[in-house]
């Protein structure tokens, strides 16, 4: 049982995020700053964070706090790091990750964005199913491990042969797109 619990909380997370905004903002993160394991450190960290909101305290949030409010936020982070990036785009240097700043705004823009996204419910409701939520959590880890590395590490391949400014200006478009997409609620 423990062991069905484990599979089927990964398989779902793969199945769900595979291709999903968060595997596409860790490739975009990743070809912008060019780290893919700080990249990928920050994004499982609020990964794992959302996952134990979701298994723990999940029913909690979404009573007490709207999902739209947090969809907004998120939209709104999309958008604030899409223009901050077009402005920025113009520097051919490499922005680098030694700003702890940089790090605590990744970790923040994947944690607000996973809130009440499709894949956190998913886990949320596998725990409140399961005999076993500390499996389903573990799942739900390796599953976003192996597509936010599939993430991190492709978005680093695909920077290393494209100029750093023609990376900013996509990022930026990329991120303002979700910022509107989730916005109105599309993804």
């Amino acid at each position: 049982m423990q062991l069905e619990a484990l599979i089927e909380s990964i398989g779902l997370i793969l199945l769900m995020e595979l291709g999903d905004k968060t595997m596409l903002t860790t490739m975009c993160l990743s070809a912008q700053y060019r780290r893919p394991k700080l990249v990928l450190l920050a994004t499982m960290t609020a990964l794992a964070v959302s996952s134990i909101i979701a298994v723990i305290i999940g029913f909690i949030l979404s009573a007490t706090l709207p999902v739209e409010i947090i969809t907004y936020v998120s939209g709104f982070l999309f958008l604030i790091l899409g223009f901050v990036a077009l402005v920025n785009s113009n520097s051919e240097t490499v922005d680098t990750c030694e700003n702890p700043g940089t790090l605590f705004g990744m970790f923040t823009l994947v944690l607000v964005s996973e809130l009440g996204d499709k894949s956190q419910i998913a886990t949320l409701a596998l725990a409140a199913q399961s005999l076993f939520p500390i499996m389903i959590f573990i799942g739900a880890i390796i599953g976003f491990f192996i597509v936010n590395s599939i993430g991190a590490y492709a978005g680093t391949s695909i920077a290393e042969r494209i100029p750093i400014k023609t990376v900013k200006r996509v990022v930026g478009i990329i991120f303002i797109l979700f910022g509107i997409l989730v916005i109105f609620g599309i993804l």
